[in-house]
C-alpha cells in the first residue's frame, strides 16, 4: 500500500542485507536500508528502512518510509509512515504520521513542535507591543451572567 499521493521518491543508494554501518551518514538523494544502521543520519531527501532492515538511530530527514525496525528519534519534516511490518521503539517529531494497521509503534509522537516552528519562521521573532488576544476582563463569566438575570 502506498500512502502518499506524491511523485515518487527516487531511491538512489541501498545498504544491502548483510551490511552494517556503525556512524555519521548524510546522503542527497534516496537511500534504502536493508541491513543494520547506527549512528546519526542527516539528509533532506527520502529514507526507506526495508523489512529486514534495522536503524539504530537520531534521523533527521525529509521523508522516512519504515517496513523494517527502527530504534531512536526521528525528526522528519515531511512525514514518517509505518507500515504494516514496521516496528518503531522511540520518539517521533514529525508533521505528519501515517501507521498502517499491525504496525507496531512504542514511544512518543510529537506532532505540534515543528508546527510551533514554522510559524515562529514566518513571523519572524516576537515584537514587544499590543497582543492579539482581547484585553482580560476583571470579572468572571460566571459575574456577568449572574447580573444579567
Amino acid at each position: 500500500m502506498k500512502f502518499s499521493k506524491d511523485k515518487p521518491e527516487e531511491i538512489a543508494s541501498i545498504l544491502a542485507e548483510g551490511v552494517e554501518m556503525v556512524g555519521e551518514l548524510s546522503f542527497t538523494h534516496g537511500l534504502r536500508v536493508d541491513g543494520v544502521l547506527k549512528g546519526k543520519v542527516r539528509s533532506e531527501a527520502f529514507l526507506v528502512i526495508g523489512p529486514k532492515g534495522r536503524v539504530d538511530a537520531e534521523v533527521a530527514i525529509k521523508k522516512i518510509s519504515i517496513n523494517g525496525e527502527f530504534r531512536g528519534v526521528v525528526r522528519a519534516t515531511d512525514r514518517v509512515e509505518v507500515h504494516k511490518e514496521g516496528r518503531v521503539y522511540g520518539e517521533i517529531f514529525t508533521p505528519c504520521l501515517i501507521i498502517e494497521a499491525g504496525a507496531l509503534f512504542e514511544g512518543k509522537c510529537n506532532m505540534s513542535e515543528q508546527v510551533q516552528a514554522a510559524k515562529v519562521q514566518k513571523a519572524g521573532p516576537e515584537q514587544p507591543g499590543p497582543s492579539s488576544l482581547p484585553p482580560a476582563s476583571s470579572k468572571s463569566a460566571g459575574e456577568d451572567r449572574i447580573k444579567s438575570l
